[in-house]
């Protein structure tokens, strides 16, 4: 199975600082948190930024392939409130 887990630094939409967060970039595209220095519930919602698709072989001679998508993320993620829904 192909990883593709980044440290991403995340800017909490409340106190303003930063901190950084082990996320899967071909994962789920939305995201909700916790800031670790206020306590803030945030959300990141990754579809906003651009994909780019991997192909990946398994091994020669064989045909199947699975293609995965992943976020081309900025350097700090600006996150939002939770929505009242």
């Amino acid at each position: 199975m192909t990883d593709h887990k980044v440290r991403q630094a995340i800017r909490c939409w409340k106190c303003k600082k930063v901190f950084t967060l082990l996320i899967d970039t071909a994962g789920e595209p939305e995201l909700s948190l916790t800031c670790p220095f206020c306590g803030a519930k945030i959300h990141i919602n990754l579809a906003q930024y651009p994909t780019t698709i991997t192909t990946v072989l398994r091994k020669a001679g064989n045909s199947a392939s699975q293609d995965i998508t992943v976020f081309m993320l900025p350097d700090i993620i600006e996150s939002e409130p939770p929505s009242t829904l």
